[in-house]
């Protein structure tokens, strides 16, 4: 009887013990939260007493943490972008405001020539168009970024498209005294996408291309497999390895110089990128031996060998 009474003593005090080895478990818990919410550390939840319910809970606390700290880097980033993206308006809308507004005063002076405020005034226009132009590019990227903006998208003849816009950038190259090295097969794409959005596409990576080159532009169009791949290639003398993955952020100055004054505002390579993921295809970015090449990928819906229109002679 009396080895009965020492077993269950002996029991009930390895219970108290283990419960009060609990709740200072729990306390530890409860006090590291306490840290971690007030900012005093960023330490995951320790625990010294090996039990599987505690395990669990400090398991679900640190996973919670986990969350929490994935939220806050993403906020962080969120607000870095909106602060980037004011300074950036702001920049970009002072540059052409300010010529405006200096030209302007000089019109007002009364000892201007006729000619001298034709002039001006000329000048003024074409700056406000640059910020028209500006303000648009804005606000198309902006509604392009919404979730709720989608294209319908059908079938469409790449090569035509493609033949139509480099015409129609004749001018482009020849004020920079650009030969572009064009090779289209004859072959007819046929692609998913939306007519006004591949012709947008299109001319902002042309354009680009001749606008930041220090010699040839390639413009090469192939099918792969049940993919179209139109490859722009140009000189990139300025640019590393590293600016790969950042040339489609909107925020990303690869020259250090978006402004009007190289009549670019560097948001055509971020509304291209919002365009192609719209219609469900792809782009990429390759430095390399100081040439970029952007490669843009469509899903190809079906082909056929009729004779594309070849505009590329009237270049």
């Amino acid at each position: 009887m009396i080895w009965i009474v020492l077993i269950l003593g002996g029991i009930n005090l390895l219970l108290i013990i283990y419960l009060f080895l609990m709740k200072k478990e729990l306390r530890n818990i409860i006090k590291q939260l306490k840290d971690y919410s007030n900012s005093k550390s960023k330490k995951k939840i320790d625990i010294s007493l090996f039990n599987k319910d505690i395990e669990n809970l400090a398991m679900e606390i640190n996973e919670n943490i986990d969350v929490c700290t994935s939220f806050q880097l993403k906020e962080i980033k969120v607000q870095e972008e909106l602060r980037a993206l004011i300074a950036s308006i702001s920049h970009d809308l002072r540059t052409p405001l300010t010529s405006i507004v200096g030209y302007l005063q000089m019109i007002n002076k009364s000892t201007l020539s006729y000619e001298k405020q034709k002039e001006y005034l000329e000048i003024t226009e074409r700056r406000a168009k640059d910020l028209q132009d500006l303000l648009n590019e804005f606000f198309l990227l902006s509604v392009l970024e919404s979730p709720e903006y989608t294209i319908k998208l059908n079938s469409i003849n790449l090569n035509e498209i493609l033949c139509d816009v480099i015409t129609s950038c004749y001018y482009d190259f020849t004020n920079n005294n650009i030969e572009p090295d064009i090779h289209i097969k004859e072959e007819n794409i046929m692609i998913l996408g939306e007519e006004s959005s591949v012709k947008r596409v299109l001319e902002n990576l042309i354009i680009n291309a001749v606008k930041h080159t220090k010699g040839r532009v390639v413009i090469n169009l192939t099918k792969q497999s049940d993919k179209a791949l139109l490859t722009i290639i140009n000189s990139a003398r300025n640019l590393k390895k590293k600016d790969e993955d950042f040339l489609f952020n909107k925020f990303y100055k690869g020259d250090k110089s978006r402004g009007l004054n190289k009549n670019s505002t560097g948001l055509g390579l971020a509304i291209v990128k919002e365009l192609m993921n719209k219609m469900q295809g792809e782009i990429t970015a390759e430095i390399k031996d100081e040439l970029l090449y952007i490669n843009c990928y469509w899903n190809v819906i079906g082909s056929n060998y009729v004779k594309c229109k070849d505009e590329r002679n009237n270049l």
